[in-house]
């Protein structure tokens, strides 16, 4: 790029019926900025600087809610139609360059439409918010290229073969056919010193006023496992994954024309049968569906927007520590996945996410509520879903596109249609949707999904499964959720979990309960919803009173009432329940799953005979990336975890990654009435991996002891 200029600033806005004034475009929309309507109108005078040398110029908008049109004239007397686009949070580029002169002023007019009619144009994702982003947002740029410029690039990159392929878009916006090599260079982010290889220079024609797609060889990945992209597991404070950079040039007559940096991750995820595997290993996901609308409710110099303009979503400032912070609390909970509820996240929290180690599920904003539909389907669906693979797709935390949240289509060409739409782009991730399946009940999901159970990289996941007092699975929003339908050939788990305790103090005891008891059941993705109902400082700033979220009540905690969360026993039982290394007594979990209104844990103990011989099922899990070989530790204590051992034993267990064992414990009870605690530790080379001490039996039925025999016989 030869110059960036931005004009974000002091636009001329004039809302439809009524009256024009100043706007900005990085203010987060024109509802943020005190405008409540459905569309209006844009104007601004731009110069075009004279770089000295032919040029392109573009018009970049960082995110247009929904649909631009563009115009341009010397004045309001010439104005020429040059662009008509609809997306949903995504920006649209406008080429200038056959339209403008260097050196010379334009008046730029753009008129958006958001809604029509009370109902939006194009996919919005959280209907019951009234204060999602209208208008253009975020940033807005000329940006002035080189007559043929890179425009784009893909890495796909293949850690089972050691491989690489990029696919690169050229555009020259001259005259003349052009004769042109492409070359490459790879070098480290993290500034590692690196053997990388060589890049084959490409030798490219391209017509005048064309644009090309060129695919590379395949490129054989020389750095080793060490330069492969892994998420943060387990939890490392300040973890930086491994990122490279792949730096491609046009030349001509053997001057450089024209670079651009691509930043990628060496890693590769496949859905494999039952199964994902993140770089040959199996992974299974835990986590949470961050709604961000429920945020674009605070009001921070107007409402909306909040991923672009509220402080916790951006770069650390002065008194938060922003984003990074955000993404350092889902991980230290041991989440290893977020999925992108609805609303695209803006560039920079990917990025964040990508050198963090936090895995992400893509998703489109469409849903079918408030829409004037079109045989069943969102306008404009297709296209917007697009638009958010070719933006993000670079980013090696995204690890699947979830092609719509719970769609209420049951056409199986419409989902054909949505798969086909994200392959035809990116064809190195697996896809899935999230479902509610209360809305096929008239059609059975072997229909719904029929034309692609012959895809080996699809896989849907379900909302709010219960199990009805004979152990059948049932679809209830109502109650506690652990319900799991297991699918014989492709991953399965619970997307969506819980609602009922959104916003209640046992929201999180629930979260935790569910994680660890689905994970028991070998679920391979598990996101109850959500996080942020329940503690909603995990993004730095807010206040409990800041909002009311999806379910029409406050957070139940914020920074303003919970200051120290990781000594709150509720994130902490969250915290174990996502642990890698999770060891726990699956009966005990299972009697206390739904908690109390309390969110207490444990609401109940088992109950064990004095001096009597006692099994307990203790299943442990290795989701980690490396490491097989595990030990087993475990204490008894009577009464609290402060007194001295009165039983304990280890044991050495060997866990494949991915997969978990149970593991029998055997201990005599005393032979008096008390409380016994059970502590739960995994090791590995000596080093405490997971510690868990909150489970607790009640030894019935004691003895009677006189004062000399307690004396003469104390209990151990």
């Amino acid at each position: 790029m030869i110059k960036e200029i931005d004009i974000g600033f002091n636009w001329l806005f004039t809302p439809e019926g009524g009256q024009s004034a100043c706007i900005n475009i990085s203010g987060g929309g024109w509802l943020k900025q005190g405008f409540d309507c459905e569309s209006g109108t844009y104007e601004k005078v731009i110069f075009i600087p004279d770089t000295g040398k032919p040029s392109s110029v573009w018009l970049e908008v960082g995110a247009v809610n929904h649909h631009a049109v563009y115009y341009i004239g010397k004045d309001k007397n010439s104005m020429e139609k040059i662009h008509d686009e609809v997306t949903a949070f995504t920006p649209q580029k406008v080429d200038l360059t056959p339209y403008v002169k260097s050196g010379e002023e334009y008046l730029l007019r753009i008129h958006v439409t958001a809604y029509k009619n009370g109902k939006p144009v194009a996919p919005h994702c959280a209907n019951w918010c009234e204060c999602i982003a209208r208008g253009l947002f975020r940033y807005a740029y000329l940006r002035i290229y080189p007559e043929v410029f890179i425009a784009d690039g893909f890495i796909k990159t293949y850690t089972s073969n050691d491989s690489l392929q990029c696919d690169i878009w050229i555009t020259n916006s001259s005259n003349r056919i052009k004769y042109l090599s492409v070359t490459g260079e790879f070098h480290s982010w993290n500034g590692d010193s690196r053997i990388y290889p060589e890049f084959n220079e490409i030798s490219v024609t391209i017509k005048p006023f064309d644009s090309i797609r060129i695919t590379t060889a395949t490129v054989k990945w020389t750095p080793g496992r060490s330069s492969w992209w892994w998420p943060n597991i387990p939890y490392k404070e300040k973890y930086k994954a491994q990122l490279h950079i792949l730096r491609l040039s046009i030349c001509e007559s053997g001057n450089t024309i024209h670079s651009r940096d691509f930043r990628f991750g060496f890693r590769e995820i496949k859905q494999d049968g039952k199964y994902y595997t993140l770089n040959g290993e199996r992974v299974n996901f835990r986590g949470d569906n961050l709604q961000t609308a429920n945020y674009d409710r605070i009001d921070f110099g107007g409402k909306g927007d909040a991923v672009g303009t509220l402080p916790g979503f951006l770069p650390p400032s002065t008194g938060n520590p922003g984003w990074q912070e955000a993404v350092n609390n889902f991980t230290k909970l041991n989440f290893n996945v977020q999925r992108q509820h609805m609303v695209p996240w803006t560039p920079y929290m990917l990025d964040t996410c990508d050198e963090m180690g936090l895995m992400l599920i893509s998703e489109s904003a469409a849903r079918l509520n408030d829409f004037d539909r079109i045989d069943g389907r969102v306008p404009y669906e297709i296209k917007c879903l697009q638009d958010i693979v070719r933006r993000d797709r670079n980013h090696p935390s995204i690890i699947r596109w979830s092609l719509s949240n719970e769609p209420e289509c049951n056409d199986p060409v419409y989902h054909l249609e949505l798969y086909n739409a994200v392959k035809t782009l990116d064809d190195s991730r697996p896809v899935s949707e999230d479902i509610w399946s209360v809305d096929y009940l008239t059609e059975p999901l072997s229909h719904v999904f029929s034309l692609l159970l012959d895809k080996p990289d699809f896989t849907w996941f379900e909302h709010y499964l219960s199990m009805d007092d004979s152990g059948n699975v049932i679809h209830d929003c109502s109650h506690y959720n652990d319900g799991l339908i297991p699918l014989p050939d492709r991953p399965f788990g619970l997307g969506e979990a819980n609602l009922n305790c959104l916003s209640t103090p046992r929201g999180l005891t629930c979260f935790a309960t569910t994680i660890a008891l689905l994970r028991a059941r070998d679920a391979s993705d598990i996101r109850p919803y959500v996080l942020l109902s329940n503690w909603a400082s995990s993004i730095p700033g807010v206040k409990s009173y800041d909002f009311y979220a999806e379910e029409d009540r406050r957070p139940e905690y914020g920074e303003d009432n919970l200051p120290y969360p990781w000594s709150n026993p509720k994130l902490q039982l969250l915290q174990k329940a996502c642990n890698p290394f999770l060891a726990f007594d699956h009966e005990y979990w299972e009697m206390n799953k739904k908690s109390n209104a309390a969110g207490v844990f444990p609401v109940d103990v088992p109950i064990l005979e004095i001096d009597t011989d006692v099994v307990r099922e203790i299943i442990v899990f290795n989701d980690a990336f490396c490491g097989e070989d595990l030990e087993l530790h475990w204490q008894l204590k009577i009464g609290s975890n402060s007194n001295t051992v009165y039983a304990e034993e280890k044991s050495l267990l060997h866990i494949t990654i991915g997969y978990s064992v149970k593991e029998l414990i055997r201990f005599k009870t005393p032979g008096n009435a008390c409380v016994i605690s059970l502590t739960l530790m995994v090791n590995r080379n000596g080093s405490c991996l997971f510690k868990d001490d909150t489970t607790v039996y009640e030894v019935v039925e004691g003895k009677k002891y006189s004062m000399s025999e307690m004396l003469n016989n104390p209990v151990k």
